[in-house]
């Protein structure tokens, strides 16, 4: 069984996208699965010098390093993903860059990237899901699923298209 890290953020601790993001988790092991929620999390912003205080973002490292599936759960926001996770985004720079967590960056290679979004639209925002897609690209991840659902009436949480999500993080 292949082990699974979420990585979520919202402005709404109890909102569409976290409602959505338990749904998918909820039909997945959890001895196989790691969930972060970033808005709880205290982690130091990307600095070029890469001088850091031990925080909380080694531990997402950790996380990265042992997933085999790494889940970004983020509403669109302006055409992009909340504050926070664009703050762990720029910091992940740093395994590319510290020699002592290169390794983790480097073993990101082959792994399977995935996506859950909201937003008040009917389609995926074209740049939201270009960022990932660079994202993916740069750390030659494969960009696997992405799940957005149109919120502009009301949260429906389609059950068919969630168990279907998660068969593919199994």
């Amino acid at each position: 069984m292949a082990n699974t890290l979420i990585l979520f953020s919202s402005a709404n601790q109890a909102g569409n996208t976290y409602q959505l993001t338990q749904a998918v988790r909820s039909q997945l092991d959890e001895n196989h699965t790691r969930y972060f929620n970033l808005d709880s999390h205290n982690y130091a912003d990307y600095n070029y010098h890469n001088f850091y205080s031990r925080d909380d973002f080694y531990d997402i490292a950790d996380a990265l390093s042992w997933a085999d599936n790494i889940v970004f759960a983020s509403p669109v926001y302006w055409h992009g993903v909340t504050s926070n996770m664009k703050r762990l985004i720029d910091r992940i720079t740093e395994l590319t860059e510290n020699p002592e967590i290169k390794h983790i960056g480097k073993g990101l290679k082959d792994k399977k990237g995935f996506i859950l979004t909201t937003s008040a639209s009917k389609d995926v925002c074209p740049v939201f899901a270009g960022f990932f897609e660079k994202v993916f690209s740069y750390f030659d991840i494969h960009m696997t699923e992405l799940l957005h659902l149109d919120c502009s009436k009301a949260l429906t949480l389609p059950k068919q298209q969630i168990i279907n999500f998660a068969k593919l993080l199994k």
